[in-house]
């Protein structure tokens, strides 16, 4: 497969975006460039990565593919925007708000809160016996 490019960008560590992201990446068999966007909480700090996602685009000619763990809507709405040149995965979108309908509550919309399961005793357990 023609060389790629896969970002992960969250407004946390990107820990989630990219493990996430590297999943269903296993699925096949090319070997993607991985660049992974942490702390991205700001609408400026968008519009940069935005820049180089359209950067990537246009050198290699292809969509890089781009997993987003974004909590602020003003913030995911410049990734996720029409004008993207990334094929964007959503990861809020495609699973949180769902199940926000499901549930008929509101999620916490918090960032970092998938790091929170490291500090369960259930987290420690597993990596002890890692």
């Amino acid at each position: 497969m023609p060389e790629r490019t896969v970002f992960f960008v969250s407004d946390g560590t990107g820990i989630t975006a990219e493990t996430f992201g590297n999943s269903i990446l296993a699925q096949f068999p090319n070997q993607p460039r991985h660049v992974r966007r942490p702390f991205i909480d700001s609408v400026e700090k968008a519009a940069h990565v935005a820049g180089e996602i359209e950067e990537v685009a246009l050198k290699e000619g292809k969509r890089p593919i781009v997993f987003i763990t974004l909590v602020r809507d003003e913030v995911r709405d410049i990734i996720a925007s029409p004008h993207c040149k990334g094929m964007v995965l959503d990861m809020f979108k495609a699973f949180v708000e769902p199940l926000e309908d499901e549930f008929g509550v509101k999620s916490n919309h918090r960032i970092g809160r998938f790091s929170d399961a490291s500090q369960s005793a259930e987290y420690h357990d597993r990596i002890e016996a890692i």
